[in-house]
Parts: structure tokens; sequence; C-alpha cells
């Protein structure tokens, strides 16, 4: 058995329009972004967000949407106030292309349990800097499939 650390290599899916230091940076715009998420001072958050956000960023989940930093550190400090100890974290490698981007993230409790996982989809700009987020709770529904009844 190693006595070595642990050492975290994601892969990431690279498409057109992209390259793999876009992707390697992203990933670090994703985690910094989950720090502000982790922030409970709201000076500091903002401060977070400035560092991986456009000041005009948007942000949209299924409970609220946000414009510009200010808002979205607002948002954050609402959404996670009844949830004092969580804190999201990138699940997944980044896939990217376009100035587009994904990856899977999960809400961890204050034990490292992930109560929450979901979907972040984003747009970059140049430099990369964040400038929309959408955010997804849990897997994509399923299809349901019935049998016997007429199309619709």
């Amino acid at each position: 058995m190693s006595t070595q650390p642990a050492a975290r290599h994601d892969a990431h899916s690279v498409g057109a329009g992209s390259d793999a230091v876009t992707a390697e940076r992203l990933a670090a715009l994703a985690d910094g972004l989950y720090a502000a998420w982790a922030e409970p001072a709201v000076s500091r958050r903002d401060e977070l967000l400035a560092d991986c956000c456009i000041p005009a960023v948007t942000y949209a989940n299924p409970l609220g949407e946000a414009a510009g930093i200010i808002e979205f550190a607002d948002l954050i400090g609402e959404f996670l106030a009844p949830y004092p100890g969580h804190r999201p974290v990138r699940t997944s490698g980044v896939d990217v292309h376009h100035r587009r981007a994904r990856w899977e993230w999960g809400l961890r409790n204050g034990i490292g349990q992930i109560v929450l996982m979901g979907l972040d989809v984003v747009t970059f700009t140049e430099r990369p800097r964040l400038e929309t987020i959408s955010t997804f709770f849990g897997p994509p529904p399923r299809p349901v499939y019935s049998f016997g009844a007429a199309p619709a």
C-alpha cells in the first residue's frame, strides 16, 4: 500500500473551438465558484465571484436567478442559509467547446456526504471568466413509456 498522498487528476473533454488549457482554467473557475458558494462572509463571497465571473454574470437555478455579482452573492446566501456547513464541490471533469462548458457538482453536508447532485452549464469569455451559469438539480428526467396508448 502506498503512503503517498492522493492527488486528483481530472479528465476533461475538449471539443472544437477549445483546448486543454482552457478546460483546466475552467476547472479552476468552477472550483473558485464553489469556494464562493461555501463562503459565509458576503464581502469575501463578492471577491471570490469577481475572480471567476464577469461583473454582469447571470445565474439561474430552478429556485431563482440573479444578474450581476452582488445579486448572485445574495442569492447564494439565501440558498445556503438553511444548510449551514454544506459545501458544493465539482464531481466531474469539464466538458468544453465553443465557449461553452458543463460539469457535475455535488452538495456535501458537514460530514462529507453528497446530499444533492446537479449539473452546471456555462458560457465564458475569452479570458476566460464565467458569463452565464445555468444550474440544474439532480439527474435529467427519464422518459416514460406507455404501451397501447394512442399517440398524442
